[in-house]
């Protein structure tokens, strides 16, 4: 580690490491030396004492904050990734009375939505009741004809709950599609009204 000179006040005091400069009062037009160095020089034109100075500045400005000690999630409660729809906080686990009969399909409601209010948000609705419908009978085909079980109890669980995700998602989409339709309508009733 390099030891500094420096001029305060007009005479020579150090030697210093970079951690004292401050402490000695240097700023960038104090004048310092080090063994290497041709001249004295201002502080703010050597390299090590300016990168030392952004560090500290840097250092003040965003400074490490304490992370206290995280609570354990209980295990009723799993945990979702950002690619589990987003949720990164704990999602407490379906009732699985809630999730064991098939989800109601809208594929029907979506379809007549997309023709008749807003199409760019119906098809959206549509995807989610066809993928609902594909993962309950995913759900449904975990058995072979020989009775013995296609999928662990972990993916048909899987495939249950996706199955209900998708419906709600497509139950949100479904009402989107239908308000901003009636929004849609009453826009062009009150252009043609106007004209």
């Amino acid at each position: 580690m390099a030891l500094y000179f420096a001029m305060i006040d007009g005479e020579r005091r150090g030697p210093f490491t970079l951690d004292a400069l401050h402490e000695a009062g240097v700023t960038p037009d104090t004048y310092v030396w080090s063994k290497g160095m041709s001249d004295w020089e201002q502080a703010a034109d050597v390299a090590d004492i300016c990168r030392y100075y952004r560090q500290r500045i840097f250092d003040k400005l965003h400074p490490v904050p304490i992370v206290a000690e995280q609570p354990a999630v209980p295990e009723a409660e799993e945990t979702r990734e950002a690619g589990d729809g987003g949720y990164p906080f704990p999602m407490p686990q379906d009732d699985p009375e809630e999730i064991d009969h098939a989800p109601v399909s809208l594929l029907t409601v979506s379809i007549l939505l997309t023709l008749l209010c807003f199409p760019p948000t119906g098809f959206v609705a549509i995807y989610y009741s066809v993928m609902s419908r594909k993962a309950w009978d995913l759900y449904l085909r975990g058995e072979s004809r020989q009775g013995k079980d296609l999928y662990t109890a972990d993916e048909k669980m899987g495939y249950r709950r996706a199955a209900h995700d998708c419906a709600r998602n497509a139950k949100m989409w479904v009402g989107i599609t239908f308000f901003l339709g009636m929004i849609l309508y009453a826009f062009l009733v009150n252009m043609n009204s106007s004209f």
